[in-house]
């Protein structure tokens, strides 16, 4: 909730209120949201191997400190230029949380990747559910700072996730026992070139480019074609409602039908919904572009994050998770950027998202290509059986 959420999703709702208050343009809000991405970008992979050597519980904790002093920061921040540092401590903080979280929780639960990455994504429904009912009430109720509050508010969540996580977060067993041999040059290089790794990389790129698209701009689209403040505002609450469920329903689904099968139907339907307002950019096309988005793109994040270590061993899954995050990463770092672009300069909200439907179409072609784990553990058990 706090690291998803708060510090990346829920920007595109706080926009069109924080756009207002520091008087910038829709490029220069675009850049916020790379800086972001970029401070993501910069320290992912990084985040996967730290927790490996160091410890998850003890990089997660540094994780959310970044994130909350990030939060209080742009909650006073009246500059520009200092707005884009704080923005930056929320990526490097999500880097140096999300991933060893993630292996934290799959290495207790191997069989059960998709459902239990399903479930702690559920985090980011609950938090954009609380962001689309908060952010219209308080800039309604402080029409000149309620932006700022909002981020005081998230400050405060922050810290007491902070000292919940300090009390309860404890290393795995299996994540005490890792040998220096699971993080040796020779192992990661192994993974850095596996391909069934890199195409599920890639396709994370291209969720990452389109989904950060969406949702940085969606409100202010919304806003533009004539939808009022407070029905966006409900639409995001129901985008945050659905949200939660998504993630371990499909991650359930791919358990038992299949990575493949799960990650074509997602990619098609989240390709259809971004489509919509491009044609329709009404009450009810953003209605069924919410709706739909919202029952699969967060399914579609359990998928690929499970995929990326249905290719490799359990002491491997922390380094593969945080290789894949750097192509999702390296994709929201340039899609605010260019979106920004294409809104500010030419082409306007329809063009932008017209542009995010076409990427997603190339990563349903990816999915043709992808292997269910069985079969590639089938292929290779004759290799990779060490003990």
């Amino acid at each position: 909730m706090v690291v998803l959420a708060f510090a990346r999703l829920s920007f595109g709702v706080i926009l069109p209120f924080m756009k207002e208050g520091l008087e910038i343009s829709y490029q220069e809000a675009g850049y916020l949201g790379t800086t972001t991405s970029l401070g993501y970008l910069g320290t992912v992979v990084f985040a996967g191997i730290l927790a490996s050597k160091w410890g998850g519980r003890r990089t997660v904790l540094l994780g959310i400190s970044l994130v909350t002093f990030g939060f209080l920061g742009l909650s006073f921040s009246s500059w520009y230029g200092l707005t884009i540092v704080f923005m930056l401590f929320l990526g490097v903080g999500t880097a140096f949380t999300y991933t060893p979280f993630i292996s934290l929780v799959v290495a207790q639960f191997p069989l059960q990747k998709g459902l239990i990455i399903g479930l702690v994504t559920s985090g980011a429904g609950i938090g954009m559910l609380l962001a689309g009912i908060i952010v219209p009430y308080l800039a309604g109720l402080y029409p000149i700072v309620g932006w700022r509050v909002t981020w005081g508010f998230y400050a405060a969540i922050g810290f007491i996730v902070l000292i919940l996580s300090l009390l309860f977060i404890q290393n795995p067993p299996v994540a005490k026992s890792e040998t220096k041999a699971d993080t040796s040059n020779t192992r990661i290089k192994n993974i850095y070139k596996n391909s069934n790794v890199i195409r599920v990389g890639v396709l994370y790129g291209i969720v990452g480019l389109t989904y950060i698209v969406q949702v940085i701009f969606v409100m202010s689209f919304m806003i533009e074609s004539g939808i009022s403040t407070a029905i966006a505002g409900r639409l995001m609450a129901i985008n945050g409602i659905l949200s939660i469920f998504s993630g371990f329903i499909w991650g359930a689904i791919s358990d038992r039908l299949g990575r493949r099968f799960s990650l074509m139907a997602t990619t098609t339907i989240t390709t259809i919904a971004m489509m919509i307002p491009v044609f329709f950019p009404t009450l009810l096309g953003f209605s069924l572009h919410i709706i739909l988005m919202s029952c699969t793109v967060t399914g579609l994040f359990t998928l690929v994050q499970a995929s990326s270590m249905d290719y490799v061993k359990p002491s491997e899954m922390s380094i593969a998770f945080g290789y894949v995050t750097f192509y999702f990463a390296l994709g929201q770092f340039i899609g605010p950027t260019i979106a920004g672009a294409i809104i500010e300069g030419f082409g306007g909200f329809r063009t932008a998202f017209f542009l995010c439907a076409v990427c997603l179409g190339v990563g349903f072609l990816l999915t043709i290509k992808m292997k269910n784990s069985e079969e590639v553990h089938q292929v290779d058990q004759p290799l990779t059986i060490e003990s």
